[in-house]
């Protein structure tokens, strides 16, 4: 972490579970929430965020960032991947040079970026990554100022349900365990809230939608229909 940028007091002197930017849809707020942002994800603090239906949590994509993410989850990093998210797809394609980028892939990034719907890509591992290109105002303007993809998963416990308004975001942020790391919440209010994005898998012989989300499955079939992997 880097010096000077360690977690926020309270009003009584205590280190605070985490700290809250508001953005309030004012071009100053925005800046301020937007720099307070970045500090953080270079600080390899965490991030907890707005999406296109939930608040989400996560930071720089690099080991020890997501394994703090599991910890704080209560998940173990093995057991789900995190999404990366991007501004655009050009930061996907840049950040995850090994991705396949198949005809499906840029059939649907073109049809449904930005929004919710996340793609597994191939990347020779046999597991693929998991990867979206973010709709919501806010966060877009935070990746686009930090220049790369973020790690991110739904702002909640394992097995509980995510964080659709403020209050709920910081109810979960709560009840996390405490991994000693400078936390922001990005309070942007209320968000639209579940279904989550829906997640589509490219990376076998055939498309697969591995999670109905706010996008139906006929309309991922619909815009693949005659269109080869390769």
């Amino acid at each position: 972490m880097r010096a000077g940028l360690g977690r926020p007091r309270d009003g009584t002197g205590r280190l605070a579970r985490f700290e809250e930017v508001v953005a309030s849809g004012e071009p100053a707020s925005l800046a301020r929430v937007v720099e307070r942002a970045v500090e953080v994800l270079c600080a390899q603090g965490i991030l907890a965020h707005p999406t296109d239906t939930v608040y989400g949590i996560g930071g720089a994509c690099l080991p020890d960032v997501d394994s703090h993410v599991a910890v704080l989850k209560g998940r173990e990093i093995e057991e789900f991947p995190l999404v990366r998210i991007a501004a655009d797809a050009t930061a996907i394609q840049s950040s995850f040079p090994d991705l396949e980028w198949n005809p499906w892939a840029e059939v649907l990034a073109d049809r449904f970026w930005p929004g919710p719907l996340t793609l597994v890509l191939d990347d020779g591992t046999g597991t693929g990554v998991a990867v979206r290109v973010e709709g919501h105002p806010v966060l877009g303007s935070v990746l686009r100022a930090w220049g790369a993809p973020i790690s991110s998963t739904s702002l909640n416990r394992a097995g509980e349900s995510p964080a659709v308004t403020s209050v709920e975001a910081k109810r979960n942020l709560d009840r996390m365990p405490d991994v000693g790391m400078s936390i922001l919440l990005v309070d942007v209010g209320d968000l639209p809230g579940p279904p989550p994005s829906t997640l589509v898998s490219l990376a076998g012989a055939e498309p697969a939608v591995l999670r109905e989300g706010a996008l139906p499955t006929e309309s991922i079939l619909d815009c693949l229909r005659g269109i080869r992997r390769s």
